[in-house]
């Protein structure tokens, strides 16, 4: 079971990771977005997207180390769709159980919204 992680201290956090680039900030945001506390979750996820390409980047790391969660991977495609194909490409072609189900649903939801754009064709 993981420590909870307070809403204030998520936000803190995440004005540092975006600011500064805080490896420890990163690391709570990474944290409260594995917890049970949705409130949490749903800063730390904000916080996350918000910091663009360097939470891509730390979240690649994660997924290279085998330490990245599937709430984390859920957010790649909100982050940068085009590069979150072939992470998560990885990810279902190698991993099991929640991992490769989160980025299964990810693929789907990038294939959906490549459905609706417009062919300039």
């Amino acid at each position: 079971m993981t420590q909870r992680i307070s809403p204030l201290r998520v936000m803190a956090a995440g004005a540092s990771w975006r600011m500064f680039g805080s490896r420890r900030a990163a690391e709570i945001l990474l944290q409260a977005m594995s917890g049970d506390d949705e409130q949490s979750r749903m800063l730390a996820g904000i916080s996350l997207v918000r910091a663009g390409q360097r939470s891509f980047e730390l979240i690649e790391k994660k997924v290279e180390a085998g330490e990245a969660s599937a709430p984390a991977i859920r957010l790649l495609p909100d982050i940068n769709g085009s590069q979150a194909r072939a992470v998560l490409g990885k990810i279902a072609a190698g991993e099991s159980g929640e991992m490769r189900l989160a980025a299964r649903e990810c693929i789907d939801l990038l294939d959906r919204m490549d459905a609706l754009e417009p062919d300039d064709s």
